[in-house]
């Protein structure tokens, strides 16, 4: 599990399934939905992480 924090301000759980060169993918926590949904994006739009 690792916490995400994007340059546009959000942050969320994240479960990372792939990561390549220039993008990672896995399974984003969606608190309102209470699910998990897969999703991709690419590195250069997170500011941080934390595992």
């Amino acid at each position: 599990m690792t916490q995400v924090r994007l340059e546009n301000g959000q942050r969320f759980w994240f479960y990372p399934t792939f990561v390549g060169r220039r993008s990672v993918a896995g399974y984003r926590w969606r608190s309102r939905q209470r699910r998990w949904e897969y999703f991709g994006i690419d590195l250069d739009e997170i500011r941080s992480f934390s595992c």
